[in-house]
């Protein structure tokens, strides 16, 4: 038997990380999508809705592209979905002063509200959903290390 046949034979999906890790995140994104449901937001929504609020907290607006990153989209996604959170009433958009080609984020007061109701609800959610997980020495260590995230949630370079 040659090589790859034998590595064939000794394979199994449920003993692959990536694919373990795959459909891990596809079972959290659908309990997101469910508990954020009542909420009238998108996980995508909630993920830039809630970088821009956390972003600007301490009152300097943050930009697109720091909200993409932060929020692990790309830019153009990113501002797709800021376009409809803006309609909805939940962010402002205004031109940096400093950067013409720069767009700075606000969140309004009901953006603000929404985001902070919804971070409480899903870190109620992730508690019970990584509860096992939890449990385990250095779980989440690894999880960071993968995710390439320092204890902030900033990447780490």
């Amino acid at each position: 038997m040659d090589q790859v046949e034998e590595a064939l034979r000794q394979h199994s999906a449920g003993t692959t990380p990536g694919f373990l890790l795959r459909h891990a995140a596809l079972r959290w994104q659908r309990q997101v999508a469910a508990a954020l449901a009542g909420m009238s937001l998108t996980h995508v929504q909630f993920l830039v809705l809630s970088s821009a609020w956390w972003l600007g907290r301490e009152g300097d607006a943050p930009n697109q592209r720091a909200i993409a990153a932060h929020a692990g989209l790309e830019p153009v996604m990113t501002s797709q979905v800021l376009k409809v959170l803006e309609r909805d009433g939940h962010i402002s958009r205004d031109r940096d002063v400093r950067d013409a080609r720069a767009v700075r984020v606000r969140v309004t007061e009901s953006g603000e509200d929404l985001a902070r109701r919804s971070v409480v609800i899903l870190d109620k959610l992730a508690e019970e959903f990584f509860a096992d997980a939890m449990a385990r020495e250095g779980f989440l260590d690894a999880i960071r290390a993968l995710a390439g995230r320092d204890l902030t949630g900033d990447e780490v370079e």
